[in-house]
């Protein structure tokens, strides 16, 4: 019995330690990307609608484990809706980046941030704002064609919650298609 739980702990160290060498086993390095997009889930109170958008985003990679910070901005005027003025949101992301090959990497990654809109009230002359924050995933796989080149796709859920009583959740998904520099 001793043995086979020394042997069980040899093999938990050994496994642990190849896990932690996959992890950290790259440098760290900075890529800076664009996108274009559609978000076919846009709710904001009791409105549903879907638009257009735009991002910058930059990730910043060690090893296996990555983190993204986005900024999105959704074209007001591709939202069927008179009353949205304007919608932004910055997020960050913390996640785990699955090698698929030596060019296709799949980044799986929590998302939190803040929504932002600014939009006119029914019945109101004046614009109102409303911010709340927001707790989702984002899947964003990327083919690199150089090291520092690659295209991605990044599809994200966005939940979003109330901030105070006279704010709605501001509930997102969209799909972006980009390109990425990476700095070394």
């Amino acid at each position: 019995m001793k043995f086979k739980c020394l042997l069980l702990s040899v093999w938990i160290i050994l496994f642990s330690g190849t896990v932690v060498h996959n992890l950290f086993a790259q440098s760290l390095s900075l890529s800076l990307g664009a996108a274009a997009g559609y978000t076919p889930l846009l709710n904001y109170g009791s409105t549903e609608k879907s638009g257009a958008e735009l991002a910058l985003l930059a990730d910043l990679e060690y090893g296996r484990i990555i983190g993204r910070l986005q900024f999105t901005y959704v074209l007001a005027g591709t939202v069927n809706s008179s009353s949205l003025r304007s919608g932004y949101a910055f997020h960050g992301s913390l996640g785990y980046n699955a090698r698929v090959s030596d060019q296709i990497f799949v980044p799986i990654m929590l998302t939190g941030g803040i929504g932002i809109i600014s939009y006119t009230a029914y019945g109101s002359s004046g614009t109102q704002f409303d911010a709340g924050p927001q707790l989702g995933l984002t899947i964003a796989p990327y083919y690199k064609f150089t090291d520092q080149l690659s295209a991605f796709l990044s599809l994200r859920y966005i939940k979003g919650f109330i901030a105070d009583r006279r704010s709605d959740p501001i509930d997102m998904a969209d799909v972006l298609i980009g390109i990425r520099y990476t700095l070394n």
